[in-house]
């Protein structure tokens, strides 16, 4: 079966209907809220009220579970319940020239590898050349997938392809986004969120918002990109179809963005009159992996607007191993489906 397939968690699992509770269950903590969360500007509280997206950092702590119970081969049980979905608002395909809406995309795809720098690798050789060699077959199969979905676009053999992934573009973007995404944050700007953000990160955002204390304002700023020559980078690069015909073309990319941030804070209270908050102003270095996603439209090829769907840690060998027990399991169970 196909990585993008499998990634997807198989095709019956974005249309099975799931309840809050189950949803919430199958939710790890390791998918953060983007860039000025370090600055205490979205509070934690908000985020565990929130159904999040499943995610692959998700699909890793669950394949870990599995290998440390040493219950992997559990087909007949996994058959019998539901696999966990995920829905979203569906986009009006029978329109022509219709944008899709990015709120439709509701999980990080499986199988995003964002490499770690050199010195994380295993040192040991045989871990470290196994490590780099998923890393390898992970980054073909990516560009394999974005010139078949290019290629389809052609509306013939010797004409030109309606879509390209113009993959010079992906870091400007995010860069944009990083930093429209920081200062609305900073500023409470819930409009500026709305354009740049995915719907299941608004809603605890605006959260975090709404509960900060009167009085209080807050600044953001870019101070600067750190080490220019290695970032920002594109670490993944991943397109994956819904399913068939008209269903959308999810498109998602992580930028790895480093850059020093200078966060304060501000009294407007009367007695404050506007002045810096004692000891609020810090500067921090960050390395962020910043997740951004789209959809396309497999009948006009038109691309939706980039949206913010989160930040996402480093792949650990540990952490791909675990996911690929998951993944095994996922496949195995939709393959008892078709014997049935």
């Amino acid at each position: 079966m196909a990585a993008s397939r499998i990634g997807l968690c198989a095709r019956d699992m974005l249309s099975t209907p799931t309840t809050t509770t189950t949803m919430t269950r199958t939710m790890a903590a390791s998918t953060r809220l983007p860039a000025a969360s370090w600055a205490g500007l979205v509070s934690a509280g908000s985020r565990l009220q929130t159904v999040r997206p499943i995610s692959t950092s998700q699909c890793r702590e669950r394949g870990a579970q599995e290998r440390r119970s040493g219950r992997l081969a559990r087909d007949k049980e996994m058959g019998k319940q539901s696999a966990p979905s995920v829905t979203g608002p569906r986009s009006k395909l029978g329109q022509e020239g219709a944008v899709l809406s990015s709120a439709a995309v509701s999980m990080i795809l499986p199988a995003t590898f964002v490499r770690p720098p050199l010195s994380s690798f295993p040192r040991e050789p045989r871990k470290f050349l196994a490590f780099s060699w998923e890393l390898a077959k992970i980054r073909f199969s990516d560009i394999m997938q974005r010139i078949m979905i290019t290629f389809s676009s052609k509306p013939s053999m010797f004409k030109r392809a309606r879509w390209r992934a113009n993959n010079k573009s992906l870091i400007p973007v995010a860069k944009a986004l990083h930093r429209t995404f920081s200062e609305a944050v900073a500023t409470g700007d819930g409009e500026a969120l709305q354009r740049v953000v995915v719907n299941q990160l608004l809603v605890p955002l605006m959260s975090s918002i709404e509960t900060r204390p009167k009085g209080r304002r807050y600044g953001w700023e870019l101070v600067r990109y750190n080490k220019p020559l290695s970032y920002p980078r594109i670490t993944s690069h991943k397109l994956a179809l819904l399913g068939q015909g008209d269903s959308p073309i999810i498109r998602q990319a992580v930028v790895t963005i480093a850059s020093r941030q200078r966060r304060v804070e501000y009294d407007d209270s009367p007695a404050g009159r506007g002045r810096v908050v004692l000891g609020s102003e810090k500067e921090v270095d960050l390395v962020e992996n910043l997740l951004i996603t789209t959809t396309v439209n497999p009948r006009t090829w038109v691309q939706d607007d980039w949206r913010i769907f989160a930040t996402v840690r480093q792949t650990t060998p540990e952490d791909w191993e675990a996911e690929q027990v998951l993944l095994k399991a996922l496949e195995q169970q939709e393959i008892s489906k078709y014997k049935l």
